[in-house]
């Protein structure tokens, strides 16, 4: 009777007891979350930094398009690497076309982003990603063959090589060099061979195309299409980069407004009017315009570069140039590149804008 009355009391608990049980299920919970849950957390967070950078390297190719097939000459694009790696190396991709009796040799490179085992990488004109088992090409290059003619455009991104990571902005500019062409009026048999680490994405695209797929493994692949007259154009393009601080600076803005004749003139000289405005909320000191043109002729500019001086926030400065040709029928397309530092140029990084003015034409009698 002793013992069963012992049993039943409640003499000996304690609220010490209840809350030394509750602590030990929430830490156990804890661990559990942090065990299993956590790691899926920062799966599911990859993943969607991964789909951000995607979307943004599908804009960084069509820069590079635009730039290739002479819509553009210049490009900046800024890109949130969001705790991951992006790389440029400009010996990464080789691109060699045999044709008889000639051998092209294009050092191609490449712009990629890492996060785990996940890439995506912009190389000759093509946007590609790897998810750890393969490649796929996911925004197409201007190489295509309808059996009769065959148009391959090789990208070449040039400049020096960079590495970067962690946190921040990535801002890359894309410059056009220079171009070339190799033009073959009658049918050729011509052999490609890539050397990439995408190379089973570029198999894939050109046996799509109608190439012959001779040999591919996991970085080379070659292919070869005969009977076809081949076009083959390159286009060099310049890359540079700069990190931009990932915080909500003012608005840095600089832009120019180029005036120039809109109907034929009879004299030689051409006067061309620039309006750099700054609709910005901050000043800008140091501004320089450059002018610079595209002609088939010769042009005359005394002095290239101008020294704006400081433009302060919501205001604008003009300034001009004179051309001269002495050239019939002459034709230009004049572009100016504004350049400045911002009144916190430690925060905000140098802005460069390029505009292009409308063709002009200069008719002599």
């Amino acid at each position: 009777m002793y013992i069963k009355s012992l049993i039943n009391a409640d003499n000996a608990v304690s609220d010490i007891v209840g809350f030394m049980l509750i602590l030990s299920i929430m830490i156990v919970s804890l661990a559990a979350i942090s065990l299993f849950a956590q790691p899926i957390l920062n799966e599911s967070k990859d993943e969607i930094y991964f789909s951000n950078m995607e979307q943004s390297f599908t804009l960084l190719h069509s820069d590079t398009n635009d730039i290739a097939s002479g819509r553009s000459t210049i490009k900046t694009r800024d890109l949130n690497i969001a705790n991951a790696q992006m790389n440029f190396d400009p010996k990464s991709t080789q691109v060699i076309i045999n044709i008889p009796g000639k051998m092209i040799i294009f050092e191609a490179g490449s712009i990629e982003y890492d996060i785990k085992d996940s890439k995506v990488c912009l190389e000759n004109g093509a946007l590609l990603s790897s998810y750890g088992t393969g490649s796929i090409v996911v925004s197409e290059p201007f190489i295509y063959t309808d059996g009769k003619t065959t148009v391959i455009n090789l990208v070449q991104l040039d400049g020096p090589a960079f590495s970067v990571g962690g946190e921040g902005i990535v801002r890359i500019t894309q410059q056009k060099n220079f171009t070339e062409s190799y033009v073959y009026p009658d049918p050729q048999n011509v052999k490609i061979t890539i050397n990439s680490q995408y190379a089973g994405g570029w198999a894939h695209y050109l046996e799509k195309q109608g190439f012959n797929i001779e040999s591919s493994t996991s970085n080379s692949v070659t292919a070869n299409i005969s009977g076809t007259r081949p076009r083959i154009y390159g286009t060099n393009i310049k890359i540079s980069s700069e990190k931009v601080l990932p915080v909500n600076p003012p608005v840095n803005s600089l832009s120019a407004v180029i005036t120039t004749p809109s109907q034929n003139i009879t004299l030689p000289n051409i006067l061309i009017n620039v309006t750099i405005n700054n609709t910005g909320n901050q000043n800008f000191s140091h501004v320089k315009a450059r002018l610079d043109y595209f002609s088939d002729y010769e042009w005359e500019n005394t002095t290239t570069v101008h020294d704006i001086g400081d433009i302060p926030a919501d205001s604008s400065k003009t300034t001009n140039w004179t051309v001269s040709t002495f050239e019939l029928n002459n034709e230009a397309l004049f572009t100016v590149t504004v350049s400045g530092s911002s009144s916190i140029s430690s925060w905000i990084n140098q802005s460069k804008y390029q505009i292009r003015s409308n063709q002009i034409s200069i008719i002599r009698n």
